[in-house]
């Protein structure tokens, strides 16, 4: 079994008590299945991020094994694959080695979607959210954020940056992204920064002509509705085109402050 998502970690557990499977041997780069829904929670801290991982090697039977890596190829009429360690040897080089099977099972999932962006490149301020360690990085990044901002003698441009989030996407993951990063704001940073609240701007950024474009219209512009009253700007039928730096009348504003779940 070729992945550690929803359908693959879901078969490999089932499959532990079937008595016609002699061996199983889950293959895949995370060794945990992560409950997507939730990260937006972890996220901010409203959960911890064991709340909502389920390792892979708890929930295999006597019969299973895995093993950390990425399938490179695969080759079905010798039935092998050939597979990379995530862990690089002595020279700095992922070792390299094959795998035999009988069954094959792929679900490996998909990476979010750039649209060939060529200037969105995951880090240095622009995070993805789709694995627990995204999850991680922005949270680490909003707390380094409001700590730079409440240094003495920053200057109110400087906090304007750093305290401005731009979530590109608006579906279910990014919605409640911007939902949770609300009650942050309102409930924590309130209370432990209280002078940086006015230099906090959340905004989400959507391609269609509304939020949560696949579900029914009365849910969408409740959604609308309701950020709106939050005072979560929504910009719809804008579409990310490439991300710069900006500068207006003497500053400099690098576009490194954005989070960005817009699809597969």
């Amino acid at each position: 079994v070729l992945g550690t998502g929803w359908g693959s970690f879901t078969l490999a557990r089932q499959l532990k008590n079937v008595e016609s499977v002699k061996k199983l041997r889950v293959v895949s780069p995370s060794n945990h299945f992560v409950f997507t829904p939730l990260l937006p929670s972890t996220a901010v801290g409203t959960l911890e991020f064991r709340c909502i991982q389920e390792p892979i090697r708890k929930v295999l039977g006597n019969n299973g094994n895995y093993v950390q890596a990425k399938a490179r190829a695969i080759d079905t009429t010798e039935k092998t694959i050939l597979c990379e360690s995530i862990y690089p040897d002595e020279m700095g080089s992922p070792e390299r080695f094959m795998m035999k099977y009988d069954k094959l099972v792929i679900g490996v999932g998909v990476k979010t979607n750039t649209f060939g962006i060529e200037t969105i490149q995951e880090g240095n301020g622009l995070h993805f959210l789709k694995h627990l360690y995204h999850a991680r990085n922005i949270r680490n990044n909003i707390i380094e954020s409001f700590e730079k901002a409440a240094i003495p003698g920053t200057s109110a441009e400087e906090r304007h940056r750093l305290l401005s989030f731009i979530i590109v996407g608006g579906g279910p993951t990014s919605c409640e992204f911007a939902a949770e990063l609300y009650d942050f704001v309102t409930q924590d940073i309130k209370r432990l920064y209280p002078d940086l609240v006015p230099y906090i701007k959340v905004t989400v950024v959507e391609a269609g002509p509304a939020l949560l474009g696949p579900f029914d219209r009365q849910l969408q512009h409740y959604t609308q509705g309701l950020f709106e009253k939050r005072n979560i700007h929504v910009r719809l039928v804008t579409a990310v085109t490439g991300i710069e730096d900006y500068t207006v009348e003497g500053f400099r504003f690098p576009a490194r402050r954005a989070m960005l779940s817009d699809g597969t």
